[in-house]
């Protein structure tokens, strides 16, 4: 044996004799990225578009058109490093580096000890969504070549793309230099996005911009114990008494859920990542604690995670569980088919049994979703047309999708071993898509004939299913988000930046068409702060329309989530509230329309009128304010009948109003109170001022 192993041997059995009895958690610090063979102070958790933008190297991504100029970002590797000293791991008989939420890289430790330089790899990630694990004390073990750590390591992250330069399907690999292969398969997949486990929602969606990231977007920390790694006691949460019921009646398949025995109408929406860096910093958690009490004041009961983002973290589901809000949870699968192999299923089992394990935790999650509309682009979107599959590339196919989303498929497994209250799985969502006549008779139904299929909003009375968890219409944020993100000298509605920010293709041309149809207004007669609002009118009416069918036919449809509640960036979005947190008519219309209170009838007669064929007077009102024990009030007195008025804070300051878009007859008053995203928020010299339709449609 060399002297050198003597030593390390001999330094380990002191290290064990001298070892603490408890255990200590080490979150990592100091970092630094490199750029340019130059080294910048970086934060983890984070990621390295943020990590570019404090240093100035790289503009805001979501201002003007400046997400394209930085798509280089996500195209290149990345190298981090700290220093881990030997204070942080001494008199422990095992010392684990975690990571958890770090994107595709390698993880290297160097340094020097007794004289001799070292370097090793540590471990390879190839799973946002699983937290990684290993004892750097058995990484020397197991090098006979390697001596201890010395005073002090560098440890060094190297995160490699997952895109390439090219227009495949999907790339061959991730990275040419070391690699990360995707699976031998002898066929093509619709979307490269599925061959990796990354946020799909990263790369570009109808809502959401192409922002490919790397880093370390969730924890970076040393545990540091004797013995075995400590288990922490798996408590069971204390059950809300929610179940599903999937029955088969004469019409079809219910989809009802029951509290406590007895049925339960579902008021909600589907949730997407609060941004497009979902970093669990202090302006992230703020973003969560108003989107989720902006959902309980609007009178949800439920949100649903759709599975193209992130697994929420316990913050989310913590907030969820304060609130009463039930959670429905799509497993990390959408719109795509998936690889079959091996390595990947067992990738996907790992991070499923993270995942249950750390999520079941929450009493407020009432249901596990295997994917979200994978069955659906199977049966209807041309798939198997357009790639031209075998017959037995099909059944590969087929097989690949039971093995991981079936009834005793992979994730219905991990529901059922490490779900303590055995809450229900299914498959897949939708049931059936919104081209069967299956969509309104069997199981949630996702109704897109509105919008993509440029149908009337009266199509949502006709096509009601047993269970709406997805339908909607797109509206444009307010014009003060607009005006955060556009240049002064591009805000018409054809401009560069606004088209950059509407991710949809037909989106302008469907919202014109139902403008035009439902309102009676030419879209290019209007100004750009006009036709913000007038789309925003649009979307309450249209979706505040389904809401109503859907609560009027009851018990033949016992729930509605509308998509979405919240945007992960400044964009045009089926959203009902906007990335800064401001409320827009949608958001006011579900409120009214899922009080448990509500008068239904009131609301049929409202909508037997469209807004276009409403003979309404000029606009005369008296509008006050003042300061009433820290907070903004609005007097406003109609002299005429006023329509939709919509109250704005001038400057502008995020937040809502207590009421808001309302209509307020002739010789009526009302006070009005604003409520500010941030408590903390100066109103003293904030001034208010009103826009209502009767402006607009007089013009």
């Amino acid at each position: 044996m060399k002297l050198k192993h003597i030593l390390f041997v001999f330094l380990m059995l002191l290290l064990v004799a001298g070892c603490k009895n408890d255990m200590e958690t080490i979150e990592l610090a100091n970092w630094e990225f490199q750029y340019n063979d130059q080294w910048y102070p970086a934060k983890v958790p984070g990621c390295i578009h943020t990590d570019l933008m404090a240093q100035g190297l790289i503009p805001d991504p979501f201002y003007g058109t400046n997400e394209d100029s930085v798509q280089w970002v996500g195209k290149q590797a990345w190298k981090y490093r700290t220093t881990i000293t030997r204070d942080m791991w001494e008199g422990f008989e095992h010392c684990d580096l975690v990571l958890d939420g770090a994107t595709y890289c390698d993880v290297w430790l160097s340094g020097e000890s007794f004289g001799t330089k070292f370097q090793t790899r540590v471990m390879t990630i190839d799973n946002m969504f699983r937290k990684y694990r290993v004892c750097l004390f058995d990484v020397l073990l197991d090098n006979k070549e390697l001596p201890d750590l010395g005073d002090e390591a560098t440890l060094e992250i190297t995160f490699y793309p997952i895109e390439q330069n090219n227009e495949d399907h999907f790339a061959t690999e991730v990275c040419e230099e070391d690699g990360y292969p995707w699976p031998d398969m002898d066929y093509d997949l619709p979307d490269h996005r599925a061959m990796s486990r990354m946020a799909p929602y990263m790369l570009g969606w109808d809502w959401g911009p192409k922002l490919s990231t790397v880093g370390v977007l969730g924890s970076a920390r040393l545990e540091c114990y004797n013995d075995d790694l400590p288990e922490k006691p798996v408590t069971k949460p204390k059950s809300w008494g929610v179940t599903l019921r999937q029955e088969q009646d004469s019409i079809g398949q219910s989809f009802t859920f029951y509290r406590n025995g007895k049925p339960l109408f579902v008021k909600g929406a589907n949730w997407i990542p609060v941004h497009s860096f979902p970093v669990l910093d202090s302006a992230n958690r703020a973003r969560y604690r108003h989107l989720l009490t902006s959902a309980k004041q609007a009178n949800f009961n439920m949100l649903r995670v759709w599975g193209g983002g992130i697994y929420e973290p316990d913050y989310f589901f913590d907030l969820c569980d304060s609130l009463g809000l039930m959670v429905w949870v799509d497993f990390n699968f959408s719109c795509a088919l998936y690889p079959s192999d091996s390595a990947f299923l067992a990738n996907v089992k790992e991070e499923a049994e993270q995942q249950v394990r750390r999520i079941s935790k929450h009493p407020c999650v009432v249901l596990w979703c295997g994917n979200n509309e994978v069955k659906n682009g199977w049966e209807d979107w041309g798939w198997q047309e357009q790639y031209k599959w075998t017959p037995a590339q099909c059944e590969t196919l087929k097989h690949g999708i039971d093995t991981l989303f079936g009834k005793n498929g992979i994730l219905a497994h991990a529901v059922k071993q490490y779900d303590p209250l055995q809450r229900p799985y299914i498959t897949t969502s939708p049931l059936f898509g919104w081209g069967h006549p299956e969509c309104v008779t069997h199981g949630d139904s996702h109704y897109w004939g509105v919008w993509w299929g440029e149908q009337p909003f009266e199509m949502y009375k006709e096509k009601t299913g047993r269970f709406m968890s997805e339908y909607g219409f797109q509206s444009y944020p307010d014009y003060s988000t607009v005006c955060r993100f556009c240049p002064e000298d591009q805000r018409t509605i054809d401009s560069p930046t606004m088209k950059n920010h509407q991710k949809h293709g037909r989106g302008r041309e469907i919202i014109d068409k139902a403008m035009q149809q439902y309102y009676g207004v030419d879209s290019r007669s209007l100004s750009l702060e006009d036709y913000c609002y007038v789309s925003q009118l649009l979307q309450a009416w249209g979706t505040g329309y389904g809401i109503l069918c859907h609560r009027l036919a009851q018990p033949h449809c016992m729930g509605t989530l509308y998509w979405q509640l919240n945007d992960c960036w400044p964009v045009a979005s089926w959203s009902s509230i906007d990335c800064y947190g401001n409320w827009k008519a949608l958001h006011y219309r579900a409120r009214d329309l899922f009080a448990d209170t509500v008068d239904l009838s009131r609301w049929e007669k409202y909508y037997k009128t469209y807004p276009k064929n409403l003979h309404l007077p000029n606009a005369r009102y008296n509008l006050s304010h003042h300061m009433e024990k820290g907070t903004l009030v609005v007097e406003l007195k109609a002299q005429s009948n006023l329509r939709d008025v919509m109250l704005q804070t001038e400057p502008h300051v995020d937040g809502h109003f207590d009421l808001n878009y309302f209509d307020l007859p002739a010789g009526s008053s009302v006070q009005v109170r604003f409520i500010p995203a941030d408590p903390k928020a100066k109103l003293s010299r904030t001034n208010v001022t009103l826009k209502c339709l009767n402006q607009v449609l007089n013009h």
